[in-house]
């Protein structure tokens, strides 16, 4: 009997994954005849669906997903985007936001795709031809993920007025200070336009894979999915505020009773929002003070607040995003799983990069090579992320080696004396001539000298690149 008790004990960890098991097995039959459009209903199947999104196996989510895209996929023809970088430099310079999407690269996209059809957006291969004004560029490629890299830069800059940095990265405490959230403050029918277009951007980085190389908070992608948000979304981008919250509400555990408290707490129903615009809590806010007795209230409408001040923004991107992409399924996919979709993974693969790699005029096992590629080791991610985008115009790699539409290609150059030259990179073929230094130190220091300070593209000498070029620099 007692071998019988022992033969019958599970072991936990393997009957949490059957029951997994048996749950996606049934959920692969019956996702398809459920309304994912009722997602907003509290009451619907969809909304239960999606409040187990993370339990659903990802073999069961592409298929349906695929499946979605292909239908929802459009038609046309590759259209021509003008863009003048210098334009939007000479304003950026002046230190100005682009507030009406007129002179930054984003809004001169904007205002030319904007207003397309969604169903010529909704296409798997490159969108359009680049043509910087000014510039002697032929679009095979290169100039096309350059202006990607270029919408991505804007973004997370005061160029642009529609993101902001969390709390966190100005008070150096918590996680994600190197995140951006949603300007609350950017409300006008513009920016809202502007927000919406970035969706739409984000579902064409989606569907053709070119990924945006921009760092979003869990937070904004949990309300671009609808999933449920709390505390502790609030407190990864503004740790201070759900601390002081938590200190006010137990106040008596620092000594301060009722008869101390208005002599110790200055408050009133106002608060800050996450572009540091005061704004009241309730009518008359800050005309009502915080007391001993309504200082529950007060935390918990600060922390409602600041966990809902970018809903409508968030909203008018989730508008662009299912624009371009079957907007349906979204809400069966986790907030990472989207951001997955939209960005690829931060961190540059050196081994997956040396996986796709080919030599000509030199091969691997060259000096020059192998320092390369200690070099590239050797390197932070965000100067790995500067050689790729100079490489190839793109910031983040394709998630696995068959996702390639490239290979990297390392190529000779034989000019002499070698210290003296920088390496040479076209974009639109992901090519680099490294010269054969002479140390892997020199080698290291001109390459990061280039990454960081050479971004123009390259001088095409084309019918095409020069009709560019005579297109004139700022106009």
């Amino acid at each position: 009997a007692e071998g019988d008790a022992e033969a019958r004990v599970v072991n936990p960890a393997a009957a949490r994954f059957t029951i997994l098991q048996l749950l996606n097995a049934s959920l692969e039959k019956t996702i398809p005849l459920i309304d994912l459009c009722m997602v907003d209903r509290p009451w619907s199947v969809a909304r239960l669906l999606a409040a187990c999104r993370g339990l659903i196996f990802r073999p069961i989510k592409m298929p349906l997903w695929d499946a979605g895209l292909q239908a929802t996929m459009g038609s046309g023809q590759q259209f021509k985007l003008e863009l003048s970088r210098s334009r939007a430099a000479k304003y950026a310079q002046r230190g100005l936001t682009d507030h009406d999407a007129r002179w930054s690269v984003y809004g001169q996209a904007m205002r030319q795709m904007h207003s397309m059809p969604s169903m010529a957006l909704r296409r798997h291969e490159k969108l359009w031809n680049t043509i910087f004004m000014g510039e002697r560029s032929h679009d095979a490629g290169g100039p096309y993920r350059e202006s990607w890299s270029m919408f991505s830069l804007e973004l997370q800059s005061s160029t642009l007025p529609l993101l902001v940095r969390v709390p966190n990265f100005y008070h150096s405490v918590g996680h994600n200070r190197d995140m951006w959230v949603l300007n609350p403050g950017a409300s006008s029918s513009t920016h809202m336009e502007m927000f919406t277009f970035l969706g739409k951007l984000m579902g064409m980085a989606a569907r053709t894979k070119e990924y945006m190389s921009i760092d979003l908070a869990p937070i904004v992608w949990k309300l671009l999915v609808q999933d449920a948000i709390g505390r502790e979304d609030l407190e990864a981008i503004d740790q201070f505020v759900v601390q002081s919250m938590d200190r006010l509400r137990n106040i008596e555990q620092s000594g301060i009773t009722e008869e101390l408290f208005e002599d110790s707490i200055f408050e009133t129903f106002v608060t800050h929002t996450v572009d540091d615009r005061q704004v009241e809590l309730v009518p008359g806010g800050a005309d009502k003070t915080v007391t001993f007795h309504n200082r529950m209230e007060f935390a918990d409408k600060v922390e409602h607040h600041r966990l809902h001040e970018f809903e409508a923004q968030a909203a008018a991107v989730r508008r662009g995003l299912r624009s371009i992409l079957p907007g349906r399924l979204l809400s069966i996919f986790t907030w990472d799983e989207l951001e997955m979709m939209v960005c690829g993974k931060r961190t540059i693969d050196v081994d997956l990069l040396k996986s796709v790699t080919e030599y000509s005029g030199c091969s691997e096992s060259d000096q020059h090579v192998q320092w390369f590629w200690r070099a590239m080791r050797s390197f932070s991610n965000e100067d790995r992320s500067m050689f790729l985008r100079f490489a190839w115009g793109r910031s983040r790699l394709p998630l696995h080696r068959a996702a390639f539409t490239q290979n990297f290609k390392l190529q000779a150059f034989d000019r002499a004396p070698a210290d003296s030259y920088f390496p040479v990179a076209h974009t639109c073929f992901f090519s680099l001539e490294l010269p054969r230094y002479s140390s892997q130190e020199i080698m290291e220091e001109r390459l990061l000298y280039a990454c960081h300070n050479c971004t123009s593209v390259d001088g095409d000498d084309t019918a095409v690149g020069l009709q560019a070029a005579a297109m004139g620099w700022e106009d």
